[in-house]
């Protein structure tokens, strides 16, 4: 396992499209449990976005132009204290304007194992129902793990931090979802296209044959994607290849290699495609990532 990460302030550029600010991204303490992605300054705009993990975002400073997470649109100020948890499986879009803040992936299997070793919670995954909440103890804490995340420390340091962030974040924050029966309720179709493409998300997949497992019309399956999922069916597979590239790159391989493996026609493409969504190169991002 590499030693500390060496992290690199980046520009993103995606054709004509100028990301402005910089981001930088690392494992705490390599952990690969978890990632830290700090963005200073940055400026986008509008974006889809996507991820297989919990993610933590803690704002400082800036101003969302636009924001819809769960077909719930919100813009505005981000003041220090304001925190936003986003689900594994969920889509959202932003914009944002001279926005500084930290956000931190969690394994969402790790989470589970937390929460059952440390607070004896014996529960599903959590499930977090507001938008965005005002904790301001919370990111003084996430601002700590950011500050010390790349110092040494020993095991029982960084149990002790984590355990002052995930702590209050579960046992106030979150709810039980199995008391929530409405979020069983997706879509059926839904669901069947999601685990195919989860399963063929390399292979070149059509429309029609996405239609033939829901037995429903191209037109209709559509329809019904964008509206529930918030993204149309090939831009859920980019993402979920992107999510893949990002394990990938992480774990040492080479871009060229990621690039084949993860179904993007050429290694430029993918570039192209990484930067626009992570902000940082594929190239970069494995420097500054891997876990061995």
């Amino acid at each position: 396992m590499k030693g500390k990460a060496e992290m690199e302030p980046l520009e993103a550029r995606e054709g004509s499209e100028v990301v402005n600010g910089s981001v930088t991204v690392w494992r705490p303490w390599q952990l690969k449990q978890f990632e830290l992605f700090q963005a200073v300054t940055v400026s986008t705009s509008s974006r889809q976005q996507f991820t297989q993990e919990y993610l933590i975002i803690s704002g400082q400073s800036g101003t969302v132009s636009s924001f819809q997470y769960r077909n719930a649109p919100a813009s505005g100020h981000i003041a220090e204290g304001k925190l936003l948890v986003i689900e594994p499986g969920e889509t959202w879009t932003s914009q944002v304007k001279d926005n500084t803040s930290h956000h931190l992936f969690i394994d969402s299997a790790w989470l589970q194992q937390f929460a059952t070793e440390q607070l004896h919670w014996e529960l599903p995954l959590p499930h977090f129902p507001s938008q965005t909440f005002s904790d301001p103890s919370l990111s003084r804490t996430m601002h700590d793990l950011v500050a010390n995340s790349l110092a040494p420390a020993s095991r029982l340091q960084q149990e002790e931090l984590l355990l002052r962030l995930f702590a209050p974040l579960l046992q106030v924050h979150a709810e039980d979802a199995r008391a929530l029966p409405q979020l069983g309720r997706e879509h059926p179709a839904v669901k069947r296209v999601k685990e195919y493409l989860q399963a063929y998300y390399a292979q070149e997949v059509s429309l029609q044959e996405l239609a033939g497992v829901t037995n429903m019309s191209p037109f209709h399956l559509a329809r019904v994607i964008r509206q529930t999922v918030g993204v149309p069916p090939h831009a859920y597979q980019t993402q979920l290849r992107l999510a893949h590239a990002r394990t990938l790159l992480a774990q040492g391989f080479e871009v060229g290699y990621v690039a084949h493996e993860t179904g993007f026609a050429d290694q430029s493409h993918f570039t192209r495609q990484f930067k626009r969504y992570f902000l940082v190169p594929p190239g970069s991002y494995r420097k500054t990532t891997r876990l061995f």
